[in-house]
């Protein structure tokens, strides 16, 4: 690998670390967040022989180098660190840092949670800004699945704030340096070529990466080029029931585990089988479900940065960096709903060992004699074909005098995402929908059970084979579409930083900066209608009702045989189990509708949010210097400006089926759509002081002490989703009562009133280094938290201003709906430790726990008050540690990370806990040949999945259990 961090030694009498020049080197490097020039080379004495030692050990030794000289509670990882190994991206080399815990998707690294925070408090930026990322759903989080690690020169994690850095990290700040040419050999790069395999696919994927800079003989002019291009398959095997757990009070009215009444129709009896037994006061999932998510990814990256010193005092720089991901996906879902929860149909139950809730159920088609309309179980499926692109383009100038330093920067970041085909489809077991005159079920039996980790089904073994035979197999066109969500998040931003160099006393620099930014996003939902080719689109588009989803195939008898469709997944190695597991096989599906009619794909105008966002910054910061106490002080002004328009959707479904003929009604009788925009503007201002100071008590023992107060701004989504409400007729509830379809309000929707997150911290730490590359060091920390955003389901009371001759003006409930609202009076406060040590044989480790207890605090939504919940996203504890041995020819690293019980959200007025997580992940490398080196890893090697539940009183109220495989690597790396 190239050496770009190395450590100097003199050898003599004695082996003697060199650190003046080391610290000298340091503090150039840190002196500035924003900093890209290159370092200043100091001429070393004639006698003195210098040697570059790299690897994982010279790598650990410079990342505490860095935190050692830093003035704030800061980790690092270097270049080194980051491509000895083949670690996929900076996510996957950060979760070796002391403190941080990644958060995986499809087994890769995706998001970084410090301090066992919720990632979506760590704010990451690349060379000091924002990164537009959007995957269709926008996010503020960094998406790292999209930068290889071979781009990054460091990154550094500030655990407190300072001034300078850009507001929006509660939990912590990720900033990610790129490589630079100025910074590199002349001539110099990498180039990483090998293939990847995981247990769950079966399939193997090539990945490539070069990087190659270029510079003049006088160094005043280089070029970088960097390219990364991967294909993987992800596959995720999941086991889980719906989040609404229904308890029966045994007077035939359920209630949910709050004991709030639920809205109770003809269905809605006592549990009893059919033997008659009754399960009163009892709780059960209203769906139990197995599903197959499988993903083939086309990931291209482009890296092109310029620096030029035009003058000793003046530079310029220049970069791009494009990336893209292609996906498309697969999901295919077996559900066995509460549908046929009577006694013709349900002749088993089992319950937990405290009788109270239900974890087994068994249904039989023919329970009563007769064979009847069992329905289950529910087969559907979804296919995606997307593509998400993020493109980033800056101009930087630095001049530096003799009394100060001038940097601006202005950019532009953009990001697309979102599908260009999108289907969902739905089949039942029986008949049901087809008009026949006797019933068939393809499944004679079905069944469910849970255990602690994990959910089995079981249905007919014969279930597959009478679908192929045209046996069951009912259509359902109610939950077959083709709808999507695209979005656009672009950034503007324009900075401004001077350094003036004081060395005033103990005041060595002055620090002050402004900083705007124009953020736009704009999501939309689009609609793909598949029409007869004879199908008139222009008189259509002219009439009053326009297209409708009624025209498209599906409500045409359009959609294909289950026969003609159906195929099986196998390959199940965790998550579920299920006997047998119908599918539907989506080549044939498309073919089928891409052949007979023709797609017409409309955005739909009424259903989409917008917001802006206007911020302005400035900051003014002291760094002091005195004896063996350094530090900073400084305050930061912010002004948020948001404003968010979104288009609410009221849907009112009338009637479902003719009571005459039987046959589905279709058209304005079957269901109305009313539209409303709704625009809101939030103006928010924040004063956030920050104070940090260090103490080199000895010549081995650093002393550290941080107070500030940070902000964090609430998720796009939470902020500008559409409210969506949906009524019931009671006509719809009887032609559904099989379905328990419940008469009245329901709904979900985004809270335009949230408020940005707000926290008061303090850290104070010790650290001792007690020799070269060997450390340890014990931190305490304390937030207090105000407006945390969390995930509710309530009862909202709303004032509706009436439907003709459907819903009269007046207060209506919504229940259940699901929104967001803000809490309060959260305090997240513990203690990190961590031990570096490195042995003279070769062999080394680092370790570190953290420990992080939170509250409950009060969660409220427009100033009512709807129970408490712990932080989202905290867990209690984290633990990482690495075994290495590094020789002359061969490296081997060992890495275990764990991550404690984690809070998720409230569901059905339970908190939802994802149970601890632990991994090993091994990594090696043989050196071949000067500058070449056969790589291989291991990720995942303990083959862990994860777990959700509904509270934490009882493990029977699984809610998700998943597995996304154990993968290999194994490839070629060559550095020149």
């Amino acid at each position: 690998m190239l050496a770009f961090g190395c450590n100097q030694y003199t050898f003599g009498s004695s082996v003697t670390l060199y650190k003046s020049l080391l610290s000298l080197s340091i503090l150039s490097a840190m002196s500035s967040a924003y900093a890209q020039q290159e370092s200043p080379k100091i001429p070393l004495p004639d006698d003195m022989e210098v040697i570059e030692i790299r690897g994982i050990r010279a790598s650990l030794a410079e990342n505490l180098d860095v935190k050692r000289m830093a003035s704030s509670v800061v980790d690092a990882i270097t270049a080194e660190d980051i491509g000895k190994f083949p670690d996929k991206n900076v996510a996957d080399s950060l979760q070796r840092v002391p403190g941080l815990m990644i958060e995986r998707n499809g087994g890769e690294g995706a998001s970084v949670s410090i301090r066992g925070l919720s990632s979506e408090l760590t704010f990451t930026q690349l060379n000091g800004n924002f990164i537009a990322s959007s995957p269709g759903e926008p996010s503020r989080s960094f998406d790292y699945a999209l930068l290889p690690s071979s781009m990054i020169e460091r990154v550094e994690v500030f655990k407190s704030s300072e001034a300078r850095l850009d507001e929006g990290g509660v939990g912590g700040t990720v900033l990610m340096h790129t490589r630079k040419p100025l910074n590199m050999e002349a001539n110099s790069g990498v180039l990483n070529v090998e293939t990847t395999y995981a247990d769950v696919t079966k399939e193997y994927q090539p990945q490539l990466t070069g990087l190659y800079s270029w510079k003049n003989d006088n160094e005043t002019f280089g070029i970088l080029f960097g390219y990364t291009a991967q294909e993987r398959t992800n596959r995720t095997l999941a086991g889980g029931t719906d989040g609404n757990v229904w308890r029966y009070t045994g007077q035939g009215n359920p209630v949910d585990v709050n004991n709030n009444a639920v809205e109770n129709n003809n269905s809605w009896d006592i549990v009893t089988d059919a033997e008659g037994n009754r399960f009163d006061g009892v709780w059960f999932p209203q769906v139990v479900r197995g599903s197959v998510f499988n993903e083939k990814r086309q990931r291209e990256g482009v890296q092109l940065s310029t620096q030029w010193r035009a003058t000793h005092a003046l530079e310029f720089g220049l970069n791009y960096f494009g990336f893209s991901l292609e996906r498309d996906s697969t999901h295919s879902v077996v559900d066995i709903p509460e549908w046929s929860l009577n006694p013709s149909f349900l002749t088993d139950v089992g319950l937990d060992e405290s009788g109270t809730i239900v974890n087994a159920m068994q249904f039989d088609a023919s329970a009563s004699g007769v064979e009847h309309d069992m329905q289950l179980p529910w087969m559907r499926g979804s296919y995606v074909r997307e593509k998400s692109t993020s493109d980033t383009l800056d101009f930087n100038v630095t001049y530096e005098g003799d009394l100060f330093k001038l940097r601006v920067v202005a950019g532009h970041t953009q990001s697309d995402g979102g599908p260009s085909e999108s289907w969902e489809a739905a089949y039942k077991s029986s008949n049901a929908g087809e008009n026949a005159s006797t019933v068939e079920n393809a499944a004679q039996t079905a069944g469910w059970s849970i255990d602690r980790n994990s959910v089995s089904l079981n249905i007919d073994p014969n279930t597959l084979t009478n679908l192929l035979n045209g046996i069951g197999g009912g259509r359902d066109p109610g939950s077959s579409n083709s709808s999507f969500v695209r979005s656009e998040l672009a950034e503007t931003y324009y900075q401004g930083d001077l350094d003036f160099y004081a060395d005033w006393g103990m005041l060595k620099t002055i620090k002050t900066g402004v900083k705007y930014r124009k953020a736009t996003l704009h999501r939309e939902t689009a609609n793909t209608f598949f029409l007869d080719p004879n199908f008139d689109i222009a008189a259509a588009q002219a009439s009053d009702n326009g297209i409708t989803r009624f025209d498209s195939y599906q409500w045409n008898n359009g959609m294909p045989l289950a026969k003609d469709v159906f195929t099986s997944e196998d390959n199940l190695i965790g998550g579920f189990s299920i006997n047998q597991m119908p599918t539907i096989d989506w080549d044939k599906y498309r073919n089928t509708i891409l052949t007979n009619y023709v797609p017409y794909t409309r955005i739909e105008d009424n259903f989409v949010y917008d917001i802006e966002e206007q911020i302005s910054a400035f900051y003014i910061q002291g760094d002091f210097e005195f004896n063996d106490v350094r530090g900073n002080l400084g305050v930061r002004v912010v002004q948020t400006t948001t404003l968010t328009s979104s288009t609410d959707l009221y849907t009112y479904l009338l009637d479902h089926t003719n009571d005459q003929t039987g046959e589905a009604v279709t058209g304005d009788a079957r269901f109305l759509d009313d539209y409303q925009l709704v625009t809101q503007e939030n103006t928010d201002t924040q004063i956030l002081p920050s104070f940090n100071i260090a103490w080199d008590a000895t010549d081995d023992l650093v002393v550290r002490g941080a107070v500030a107060k940070v902000m964090s701004r609430p998720d796009y989504s939470d902020l500008g989703g559409q409210q969506h409400i949906t009524f019931v007729s009671d006509e719809w509830a009887q032609d559904r009562a099989a379905f328990n379809e419940q008469a009245g309000f329901s709904g979900r929707g985004g809270n335009k009133n949230l408020k940005p997150f707000e926290s008061l911290q303090s850290d104070i730490s010790l650290e001792y280094y007690y020799g070269d590359g060997s450390a340890m060091g014990l931190a305490l920390f304390y937030k207090k938290v105000d407006n945390f955003v969390v995930p509710l389901v309530i009862d909202s009371l709303q004032y509706f201003a009436g439907k003709d001759q459907v819903v009269a003006a007046g207060t209506i409930t919504i229940s259940p709906y699901s929104t967001v609202g803000n809490g309060t009076n959260a305090v997240s406060k513990g203690v990190e430790v961590f031990l570096q040590h490195a042995f003279d044989n070769g062999f080394g480790f680092n370790a570190n726990y953290t420990y992080n207890k939170t509250n409950k605090a009060e969660v409220s939504v427009d100033g009512q008050a709807f129970g408490q919940s712990p932080l989202i996203g905290s867990a209690k504890y984290q633990y990482n540690t690495s075994v290495y041995y590094e020789g002359d020819y061969f490296n081997v690293r060992a890495s275990y990370n764990k991550r404690g019980e984690t809070v998720l959200g409230l569901n059905s007025g339970l908190n939802v806990y994802q149970d601890p997580y632990s991994q090993i992940d091994l990594n090696a490398s043989i050196h071949l040949y000067e500058g070449l080196s056969f790589t291989a890893a291991v990720i995942n090697l303990t083959q862990s999945g994860s777990v959700t539940r509904l509270g934490n009183d009882t493990d029977a109220r699984l809610l998700n259990a998943s597995y996304s495989g154990r993968r290999y690597y194994a490839g070629f790396n060559y550095s020149f």
